[in-house]
């Protein structure tokens, strides 16, 4: 799947970013319906990185980060969810008089799960 997220040229991109791949994280777990209590809007210290790792051993989900940004999330050895390092395009709305208003950038976010193909499978 994929959507698209607009951010002001005053926003940082990499926070954006960490925050919705933390939201695509807490989507997953709650689809396989794992209690790993975190807030995906706050950003996580390395304790609470080293709690939630632990936490998702004893349920034998790994996930691991690529130094590119992107992630996968394993279920014991089966992959069941990916993000892809986020595409960007900077944008300008020549509608906007205001010329601090008119540069803006689109977070592209491409991401796969298991679930999606489980959802096809069951509508056709």
């Amino acid at each position: 799947m994929q959507y698209t997220i607009l951010i002001s040229r005053y926003e940082n991109a990499k926070e954006v970013e960490a925050q919705e791949q933390a939201r695509f994280v807490k989507t997953i777990l709650e689809a396989l319906e794992v209690d790993v209590p975190f807030n995906p809007d706050e950003p996580f210290s390395i304790e609470e990185k080293i709690k939630t790792r632990k936490a998702l051993s004893f349920y034998n989900i790994t996930i691991i980060e690529n130094h590119g940004g992107g992630l996968k999330i394993f279920v014991e050895r089966e992959l069941v969810a990916e993000w892809k390092k986020p595409f960007y395009k900077m944008k300008q709305d020549n509608s906007q008089i205001d010329p601090k208003k008119r540069l803006y950038m689109e977070m592209q976010v491409n991401f796969w799960t298991v679930f999606e193909q489980e959802q096809k499978e069951i509508t056709t």
